[in-house]
């Protein structure tokens, strides 16, 4: 029998795909392993891999098409061989239990359900989605299968029948709908401790003029990541995450970057920063901005990390705050830098100073390491210790 090419667990806080495109087509052979497909999630694009060899018979999904984790996306076996009737046709009976309520096993309502409405679970969730009864649908597919086309025509029948007339309504992007219940879920479960600390960016300018003139321009983002890293070193508390009442430690120091493109953020994560250069830092800063713009961060990019750096320093704002992400226990951020009055040796002086701020998941850090860090952070910067 021919094996089923399901879509994997994409990872935490995924809850559809959007089939991008295939990179095969029906009657292509297949080995375990090869590319199947591009798969797009909240957060990057990855790769789906075939788990059988043979020939590709059956793409049951199409380009564009939204997918969750366990659909079957394809079909891979030997020339002819059969594929599985059920599945495509009829929901799982969990999926035909999770919308509505159920009739008690072996009535004859649910009997009668599952005779009458044929739709797969792709289908099955579009309606769901546009909320559409699929009770109240006639399918025009073979054998009385509803098809997308059914369940797309009713929703725009039961939009057109509407009397009342609806404000104006856009909907999210994936992404930033991706955002939007990490948000959610960060406020409402991770406590936040706020510290703010002032750092004078004097050293750093003066680096930053040295590197310029022999031709490399440091950001600032590579900064305040390798400073990050090198303060973890000696608090590594801030580069854990909590697992309900368990503290993991991951290998290396990983960070996340917020790279905002116009209202949708991302958040991809930079590895082993503890073990890299600042030029090194320059460049992969420079490929992830880039992968941003044009949507090709990879899964592996955008997971890993357990501590975040948000900068908003190109803006004329002194300070903000920021929310923790999911699975994270720390984020730094960056306000722009100004010019200050500063009592040095007796006398005041103007000095380039920035703002910033840290936020704690404040059931595994409390204020004395949030503040051991803070300052670490701060002198590492000050002393343009970042070599």
């Amino acid at each position: 029998m021919a094996s089923a090419i399901k879509l994997p667990d994409m990872g935490t806080n995924v809850e559809e795909c959007k089939v991008l495109s295939w990179r095969v087509r029906e009657g292509d052979a297949v080995e375990r392993g090869d590319i199947l497909a591009d798969i797009e999630t909240d957060k990057a694009v990855a790769e789906l891999e075939s788990t059988a060899e043979g020939v590709v018979l059956r793409l049951q999904v199409k380009a564009g098409d939204m997918t969750h984790k366990g659909d079957i996306l394809a079909y891979v076996g030997k020339p002819g061989e059969a594929i599985p009737a059920g599945p495509e046709t009829l929901p799982s009976a969990a999926a035909a239990l999770s919308h509505g309520p159920a009739a008690p096993v072996g009535s004859a309502s649910h009997l009668e359900e599952a005779r009458s409405v044929r739709i797969s679970l792709i289908v099955r969730n579009l309606a769901v989605k546009l909320g559409v009864d699929i009770a109240r649908v006639v399918g025009t597919g073979p054998g009385g299968v509803i098809t997308r086309e059914d369940v797309q025509r009713a929703s725009h029948e039961l939009g057109a029948s509407a009397a009342v007339t609806a404000p104006a309504a856009e909907q999210l992007s994936r992404a930033q709908a991706a955002v939007a219940r990490a948000v959610q879920k960060s406020w409402r479960e991770i406590p936040h401790l706020s510290i703010t600390a002032a750092i004078d960016m004097t050293a750093v300018q003066e680096l930053r003029a040295k590197r310029e003139v022999a031709g490399v321009r440091l950001s600032y983002d590579a900064i305040f990541l390798k400073a990050m890293a090198r303060a973890a070193a000696e608090v590594p508390l801030v580069a854990a995450k909590l697992d309900g009442e368990k503290v993991i430690h991951p290998h290396g120091v990983h960070i996340a970057l917020a790279i905002g493109l116009d209202n949708a953020l991302q958040l991809p994560v930079i590895r082993d920063v503890d073990q890299k250069d600042i030029a090194t830092l320059q460049d992969e800063v420079a490929s992830l901005v880039a992968r941003v713009k044009t949507g090709t961060l990879r899964t592996e990019q955008v997971t890993g990390g357990c501590i975040a750096l948000s900068n908003l320093g190109m803006y004329p704002i002194e300070a903000f705050d920021a929310i923790i992400f999911p699975d994270h226990s720390t984020i730094l951020t960056v306000g722009a830098i100004q010019m200050k009055p500063v009592v040095l040796d007796g006398q005041v002086k103007a000095r380039p100073i920035v703002t910033v701020k840290l936020a704690a998941d404040h059931r595994l850090i409390n204020g004395r390491t949030a503040a051991a860090y803070l300052i670490r952070v701060k002198e590492v910067v000050e002393s343009a210790d970042l070599f």
